[in-house]
């Protein structure tokens, strides 16, 4: 699962976002993981709408400690 908006490999097929991210959604919870993925992309579509200079690193920013706060960990606090 990917965001429909993010930064690909259409916008910079040497640094791009898309294996980043699909690692972050994977240790989410697999019921909000859909939700997570369309909320990130109307983030960046918004933002880069607005003409925002620094929309990757806010989304995905905004990404990460989403992930930080809901990734599935084990009871001895090792990653899923």
């Amino acid at each position: 699962m990917i965001p429909k908006y993010h930064y690909s490999a259409e916008d910079g097929p040497t640094y791009n976002d898309t294996s980043w991210i699909e690692a972050q959604l994977d240790m989410l919870p697999i019921n909000i993981q859909k939700k997570v993925c369309s909320r990130y992309s109307d983030i960046y579509f918004k933002m880069t709408n607005d003409g925002d200079k620094d929309v990757r690193s806010r989304a995905n920013t905004w990404l990460r400690l989403t992930v930080d706060k809901y990734k599935v960990t084990y009871q001895d606090g090792s990653l899923f």
